[in-house]
């Protein structure tokens, strides 16, 4: 801000002065106003063409005050430009190193590679819902014009050495959303070469390409253009379920939300029956599915059993969630 302003300053001290020097010309070299103009700005920087002089005593006398007053506001204005770019480049450093700490304090957050259209949507969710994110980026000007306190590192996030600075050690998931199906197959490879246990969410832009992904180490494989493609139609189809689904997944301020809750092997919930376990009656939330291993069990009837380990799927209000994952654990 200072360096801002010590430009603006100089700017409008320059302009004050060739105005002075412009009518102070004129009036002594009885000179037109474009030569009086020339004759002051040719004064001020000091550049001496020697096209055009002061010819008389006093023309001469008003040059010798105002070079001294042109050399300084000159001085003063290159020393502020000066200023002015090196804070600049000194902020963005100190930020730089004041992310980079942060980042290596992180655990379990998720690394999003490419902060493109698809990209950007995927920070913007995980950062309402409070997760932790390093986005890795090549080219990072909107990031550093942007307010939002977005942890990124500069760098191609097919090279190891930029996810390692992310931090993919420590991660518990990445999404690969570049837009090129080459370079999210060889950062899922790269990623699980790296990380073993973490999850990978990779986006693909033509079918063929999503078996190639899983293999590469992908845990899920999305296709925007399909998942666009289905959603426009079902929207046709079926306008109200698509809109209440929409709110539960996206409006933060809903009383309603679905919850993904593992059942812990000390929790009292633990091989017994759903119907015993009166989960609706209780906590006021609905079992929507179970996810045992690989196995997804849709709509459980009440003589299902849980397990330690069984991730629940449920619906409900929020406090009523809260307090099943207080039980659950």
């Amino acid at each position: 801000m200072r360096s801002s302003k010590s430009v603006l300053i100089s700017i409008l001290a320059m302009l004050l002065a060739i105005g002075a020097g412009t009518i102070g010309f004129s009036i002594s070299e009885k000179l037109p106003f474009f030569e009086a103009l020339w004759l002051t700005v040719v004064t001020i920087l000091t550049v001496g063409y020697g096209d055009t002089v002061p010819q008389t005593f006093y023309g001469k006398l008003f040059a010798l005050l105002i070079i001294p007053i042109g050399v300084s506001i000159v001085t003063y204005a290159t020393g502020a430009v000066a200023s002015m770019m090196m804070e600049g480049e000194f902020s963005k450093t100190v930020r730089r190193r004041k992310m980079r700490k942060k980042i290596d304090s992180l655990s379990n957050h998720i690394i999003v590679c490419g902060f493109g259209r698809v990209g950007e949507q995927v920070v913007r969710e995980l950062l309402k819902n409070g997760t932790r994110v390093v986005v890795v980026e090549k080219n990072v000007e909107r990031l550093e014009e942007m307010n939002d306190p977005i942890l990124y590192i500069e760098g191609d996030a097919t090279e190891d050495g930029v996810l390692l600075a992310a931090g993919i050690e420590r991660a518990a998931g990445l999404v690969a959303a570049l837009p090129a199906d080459t370079d999210n197959v060889f950062i899922s490879l790269t990623a699980k070469g790296l990380n073993r246990d973490i999850q990978i969410v990779a986006r693909a832009e033509r079918p063929e390409t999503e078996e190639k992904l899983r293999r590469a180490g992908a845990d899920k494989v999305i296709n925007p253009s399909f998942l666009s493609g289905r959603r426009m139609a079902m929207t046709i189809l079926k306008p109200v379920s698509i809109d209440y689904v929409d709110t539960i997944f996206h409006d933060y301020d809903e009383e309603f939300a679905l919850e993904e809750i593992k059942i812990a092997a000390h929790s009292p919930l633990v091989n017994r029956l759903l119907r015993e376990s009166e989960i609706r009656t209780r906590y006021g939330v609905t079992v929507f599915a179970i996810q045992r291993g690989n196995a997804i069990i849709s709509n459980p009837s009440s003589e299902e059993v849980l397990h330690a380990g069984d991730l629940v799927i449920v619906f409900g209000k929020k406090e009523q969630l809260d307090r099943f994952e207080e039980i659950a654990k």
